[in-house]
């Protein structure tokens, strides 16, 4: 049975060391910070670039950016745009953790970076006003995506497997605001038997 899921409001775990970034986590807030300054060629395609290039450097995460939680998913913080354009966090799945079914209040990215996550994603019904699950696959290391803000992304990630996993996600928004304006929870159909 999942564990008990993280309200979107709570916060993300500050690193400490956040000043001092690995260099391969450098790179990715350099990139990142490239993607969202540039007015040629997708975001999206940026984004995603430089997360998959970023989960496939070993010195990405410190120690500390690796912890689980035993009663939810932990987010770490990584980056914080000073400008308030973007964050960068880490998030560790333990056995049997999901995040809850949400579409997004922002733009977000994410990649795989340590074991594979389990990814349902939904289209919304309007009339029902309720998401309809569309399918379920597993998303493997190296694996990434990008998400617009609304309700044409609907999904529910988490860790189905037996042992930790780890994404980083990048949100379009500062930090301190991350745990809030992210995630935008919505009502499962109910199936019927």
């Amino acid at each position: 049975m999942p564990q008990p899921l993280m309200r979107h409001s709570e916060p993300v775990t500050p690193d400490p060391r956040e000043a001092m970034p690995t260099p391969a986590l450098a790179a990715l807030v350099a990139a990142v910070d490239s993607a969202c300054g540039c007015a040629d060629g997708p975001i999206a395609d940026r984004l995603v670039a430089a997360l998959r290039a970023a989960v496939a450097q070993r010195d990405l995460l410190t120690p500390d950016q690796r912890v689980p939680q035993g009663n939810s998913y932990a987010r770490h913080l990584l980056h914080c745009d000073p400008a308030g354009r973007f964050t960068i966090v880490s998030i560790v799945w333990g056995p049997g953790q999901f995040s809850p079914s949400h579409g997004h209040h922002t733009w977000c990215a994410y990649a795989v970076r340590e074991n594979a996550l389990q990814e349902t994603l939904y289209a919304w019904d309007h009339a029902g006003g309720a998401a309809q699950p569309v399918a379920t696959d597993i998303r493997p290391p190296g694996y990434g995506c990008f998400a617009r803000a609304g309700l044409d992304q609907i999904h529910r990630l988490g860790n189905a497997g037996t042992e930790p996993a780890i994404s980083i996600h990048v949100y379009g928004v500062g930090g301190a605001r991350v745990a809030t304006h992210v995630n935008r929870v919505v009502q499962v159909a109910a199936q019927v038997a």
